[in-house]
């Protein structure tokens, strides 16, 4: 990295915020003193793929919800299979009028994977009651048999799954009923064939119960997205692979041990995406790639973990992790003050995607991740 550059990253590090700990001389203004910083390269000794089941759950928090299905043999980052469950609001206000027919209606807003193929999908119930927060991608739902199937393209914008009247007669009095929430735990919609995985958003996507005399919306009220990796990545030499929901993410490890007890005023991990890779996909393959990173501090697996940084790729295709807080986590580890098992790249929880990454790794020549870290005195 241009050396130039380098420094003006310092200086945006430096001075780093104090704080009330031993970490609290971590804002000496070295560059402001006239002296050039000592700056120590650390290499990863390990920086390799990892198992990694996602936070999917969503209930509302004032966000858009967004939950996916559907199944995709993506020739870079391997075969993937997703399926969505949806819970919905209450529609009726006190006992409705009698349920004359019932449809989903979808609203896609996302698109992974062979844009021209058509996407089969399996209508369940969902059995039982289910909490969206904090769920993982791996978490299992007791689903009733099949209700229907449906096929549609992968660029239709809205779908609109008919109930079949076995259905509707079975759920009428409980979609009528004033205690419907706790009644009916909503629906769930599993792959069986087709080479895409779609998004589908909580505005414009309801459960729509007819009447004689009207329609009615149960609003899309919380979703959970589960998914199921068919086939590993083939991905090119010296690289690692992250996939958003379904995994893998990146496990990151440092020798720090000659550096125990030493001062730093500051630091920079620099991550290099394979960008031109992920480029290259099939004809109407369309592949997202993942913008937003965050390093994490693994204590155990039980346990939530102590976000490091966060970083957006620049136009060159580099994450820089830096700040004051990243700049404290590393003091605080060299003085003993922080044990942690591993670090983790990991993408932020956000709307639901499967979107991708590659990154080179550690025996990569040009572009391997770095860890520089700012010596004090």
């Amino acid at each position: 990295m241009p050396r130039l550059r380098l420094l003006a990253w310092l200086a945006l590090l430096l001075p780093v915020v104090a704080c009330e700990d031993p970490a609290s001389d971590l804002g000496s203004d070295l560059l402001a003193s006239g002296q050039e910083p000592e700056v120590r390269p650390v290499k990863p000794t390990l920086f390799s793929s990892m198992p990694f089941a996602d936070i999917t759950g969503q209930e509302p928090a004032g966000q858009e919800l967004r939950v996916l299905a559907g199944t995709v043999d993506d020739p870079l980052l391997g075969s993937v299979a997703v399926t969505g469950h949806i819970d919905f609001d209450a529609g009726f206000s006190g006992t409705g009028p009698a349920v004359t027919g019932a449809a989903l209606r979808l609203r896609r807003t996302y698109a992974y994977g062979d844009t021209t193929s058509m996407l089969t999908v399996a209508l369940h119930d969902i059995l039982e009651d289910w909490t969206a927060t904090r769920a993982k991608a791996d978490t299992m739902l007791v689903l009733g048999p099949e209700i229907t199937t449906h096929t549609f393209l992968s660029t239709d914008t809205v779908v609109v799954i008919p109930m079949p009247m076995t259905w509707v007669d079975t759920y009428a009095d409980t979609l009528r009923h004033a205690q419907v929430d706790s009644l009916f735990h909503g629906l769930a919609l599993a792959p069986l064939s087709g080479q895409s995985v779609l998004g589908f958003n909580s505005t414009g996507t309801s459960l729509q119960v007819h009447t004689a005399a009207d329609t009615t919306d149960f609003d899309f009220q919380k979703a959970l997205t589960t998914t199921s990796r068919l086939a590993e990545p083939t991905l090119p030499e010296n690289r690692v692979a992250i996939q958003d929901g379904a995994g893998p993410g990146v496990r990151i490890e440092f020798d720090l041990t000659e550096l125990d007890s030493q001062p730093i005023n500051g630091a920079v991990f620099l991550v290099y995406a394979d960008t031109l890779a992920m480029q290259e996909a099939p004809m109407d393959f369309v592949r997202p790639i993942i913008q937003e990173l965050q390093m994490v501090a693994v204590r155990d697996e039980g346990a939530l973990a102590i976000l490091v940084g966060e970083a957006t790729m620049s136009e060159e295709g580099i994450f820089v992790f830096s700040g004051s807080e990243m700049a404290a986590f590393f003091y605080r580890v060299l003085f003993g003050l922080e044990e942690y098992q591993y670090l983790e790249l990991r993408v932020p929880v956000l709307e639901n995607s499967i979107n991708g990454l590659l990154l080179h790794n550690a025996a990569s020549t040009e572009y391997a991740p770095e860890l520089r870290l700012i010596l004090g005195s």
